[in-house]
């Protein structure tokens, strides 16, 4: 990872630039989703740690600031915005994903505050699109979610036809809750899985929040007997508690889960039946890459836990802030910072980082940033496609032989 020591430059009105350079940290960090905050905390922490142990910057030490956004709770979030704005030190605010909806864009851009993202760029994009120039300083780790919609029809598929696991029917149960991510997601699932022939039960809806019981779900799996099971309420307590209820009584089905499995705390909760769980992801990091094998080293070394990809987001998040005032020569000129964001074109342990200027989303694909899939063997999380960035191979869950 690269680090750097910016001179300070002449003051304008958009930060101060004297004592310490705050920067500002949007995250759950307590409620459903607090395990995500404390891994997004964590990560930005090592970062500024380390450009601290160099001299800061210019000299000036870095503060993260942590606020929290409880349950993705509009009010919460707010009110930490307001406080990060009226904060003449905050150079710059990061996020894992702050509310459901990211209405706090529009706030942060008013007060020329430079905003990276590093999820629900669904949502980024709807804000971004229509006006790219309104958001010169807000971008997003996290590139298209379209990905989601599209790779798991194609990763069956492949699958079915070179072997590895044989489709016994077309049928797939889809599982949504009720919040903006999961639903344009589902969507997007239905469309696609269709287009290839496949016949859906869904998507059977849940409130969003805690969900313990999941008999309704599971009784109704049975009767449809899927090939695929593909459940997209991203809680790691509910998805746990989702797939332990189903290794009770499983149908022969693969089962796909929204983003829950990448969080160390899910192997915790589910426990053996974990195992055999499939999850993808549009941005993660590529264990292929000793950069990777290093930050993984040194985030399990300092807080004694499995990183996530919110950890080596936010700790990247802070770095390409800091290319960015390389540039600039000042972290007090904040609306130059943002605009010099946009501008980055690095390789990270998330692939390769450059946005396109019509969303600000980082871009996809092989020359960005890849989807990558992930089964949980063993209890250990392994990168199983596509191929150049695997540890691993796909194993036929054991509740299906």
């Amino acid at each position: 990872m690269v680090s750097c020591t910016v001179p300070t430059g002449e003051s304008n009105d958009s930060g101060s630039t004297e004592g310490n350079i705050t920067l500002g940290l949007l995250a759950p960090l307590t409620g459903v989703a607090a395990a995500d905050g404390k891994l997004m905390e964590q990560g930005a922490q090592l970062a500024v740690d380390e450009i601290n142990a160099k001299g800061g910057i210019g000299g000036r030490k870095i503060e993260l600031k942590a606020l929290d956004v409880r349950d993705q709770k509009s009010d919460a979030v707010s009110a930490a915005v307001t406080q990060l704005t009226s904060n003449p030190n905050v150079a710059a605010v990061l996020t894992g994903y702050a509310s459901t909806t990211n209405f706090e864009i529009d706030q942060l851009a008013e007060a020329g505050i430079p905003y990276l993202l590093s999820g629900n760029s669904g949502q980024t994009k709807d804000i971004i699109a229509k006006n790219p120039d309104k958001y010169p300083g807000v971008w997003s780790l996290a590139p298209s979610y379209e990905g989601y919609s599209t790779g798991v029809p194609e990763q069956l598929d492949a699958w079915n036809s070179d072997g590895t696991f044989p489709l016994r029917n077309r049928k797939a149960y889809i599982i949504s809750s009720d919040n903006a991510y999961s639903n344009g997601i589902a969507s997007g699932l239905v469309t696609n899985l269709k287009a290839k022939g496949w016949e859906i039960t869904g998507p059977d809806t849940v409130p969003f929040g805690e969900v313990d019981d999941w008999t309704t779900q599971i009784t109704k799996i049975r009767q449809v007997d899927p090939a695929v099971i593909i459940n997209l309420d991203y809680l790691t307590a509910n998805a746990s508690k989702f797939l332990t209820q189903f290794r009770q009584n499983p149908t022969q089905s693969l089962v796909f889960s929204q983003y829950a499995p990448s969080v160390p705390e899910f192997t915790e909760l589910a426990g053996k039946n974990a195992d055999g769980v499939l999850y993808n992801l549009p941005f993660a990091p590529l264990p292929a890459l000793s950069e990777t094998k290093e930050l993984t080293r040194k985030l399990t070394g300092k807080y004694n836990t499995e990183p996530s990809l919110y950890s080596f987001g936010l700790y990247e998040q802070v770095y390409l802030w800091a290319d960015a005032v390389k540039q600039v020569g000042d972290p007090g000129k904040r609306e130059e910072v943002g605009a010099a964001l946009g501008k980055l074109d690095k390789q990270t342990t998330l692939g390769r980082v450059h946005f396109d200027p019509a969303t600000h989303l980082a871009v996809a694909g092989k020359d960005g940033i890849p989807m990558t899939y992930y089964q949980i063997q063993n209890g250990t999380r392994l990168n199983i496609a596509p191929q150049e960035f695997a540890d691993g191979k796909f194993q036929r869950p054991e509740w299906t032989k």
